[in-house]
């Protein structure tokens, strides 16, 4: 399928879920009832036969509850995504994503550390972007050895901090006050009942989509690996045995190695500190 059509069924498939978001509830809306609740015209009804509700409490409903959650869902599943696409470029190795690198694991020790020990929604949201700061950190610290960073260290390591991180949340929950039990089980599940819409995290989806999109070309050839990539044209810097930084994995790294950790790492730093709903705002 070519990129242009792949594009097209992908934003329809969007346009689908956002409508469906913003069209079932308590009360189920028709695609004719929200467009005249919001325009304002006529009555609307409830399609499973419920009293009439007037387009004041159709557009209440819609823009103040059920949009907000479907676009902030949107943003945090597409940074989830983009986030894995990029480290899966990065480490070369589909298995790649935030989860498996711990990153999303970290930022969810140190929010539910905060969240124990009765600290304020801004101060759980930093301790989450610190979490996945750290849990990368450490990642990279277990995984360095003689010879650099390469991709299979770094994803076996991941694993390991991912998987100490859940036996952590585990023990967390388990030891937890009871009344602050529902919050955390909330915060790790994602739930966005009571989140406001913030654009930010969806303008850094579509600023780190479009710069990934416009490297398409350039992602896919560095994803097969060095030596092809070489043959097919794209410039990469000379393996340096002295200095190796934790980019330059395997046999060398471009330019495009840092943008591309960059931009996998803000995106999973995003997400993790703005899971939780009622934080949203705050951090973003």
């Amino acid at each position: 399928m070519k990129a242009s059509r792949l594009l097209l069924l992908l934003a329809l498939i969007g346009i689908s879920s956002l409508t469906l978001a913003v069209s079932v509830g308590s009360t189920n809306f028709s695609v004719k009832t929200i467009l005249t609740g919001l325009l304002g015209h006529g009555s609307a009804r409830g399609d499973a036969g419920a009293p009439g509700d007037s387009p004041q409490l159709v557009r209440e409903v819609i823009l103040d509850l059920r949009l907000p959650r479907a676009l902030n869902a949107f943003s945090t599943g597409g940074l989830l995504a983009l986030a894995g696409v990029l480290m899966q470029v990065l480490l070369r190795n589909p298995l790649a994503d935030p989860y498996v690198l711990g990153i999303s694991g970290g930022a969810a020790v140190a929010a539910l550390g905060a969240m124990l020990l009765g600290f304020g929604s801004l101060f759980i949201d930093w301790s989450a972007g610190m979490g996945a700061l750290g849990a990368t950190v450490l990642v990279f610290a277990l995984a360095h050895a003689r010879g650099g960073w390469t991709p299979q260290r770094l994803l076996l390591n991941g694993v390991v901090v991912a998987s100490g991180c859940t036996a952590i949340v585990s023990l967390m929950l388990a030891l937890g006050d009871e009344s602050r039990l529902r919050g955390m089980l909330f915060w790790l599940m994602g739930d966005l009942s009571f989140s406001e819409f913030s654009p930010a995290a969806l303008a850094i989806l579509l600023i780190i989509g479009l710069f990934a999109m416009a490297g398409a070309r350039s992602l896919n050839v560095l994803a097969r690996g060095d030596i092809e990539s070489q043959s097919l044209g794209l410039a990469l810097r000379p393996r340096s045995p002295q200095r190796r930084s934790p980019l330059q994995v395997e046999s060398g790294s471009s330019g495009w190695s840092r943008r591309i950790w960059c931009a996998s790492w803000r995106a999973a730093i995003t997400v993790s500190s703005c899971q939780h709903p009622f934080y949203w705002e705050a951090a973003c």
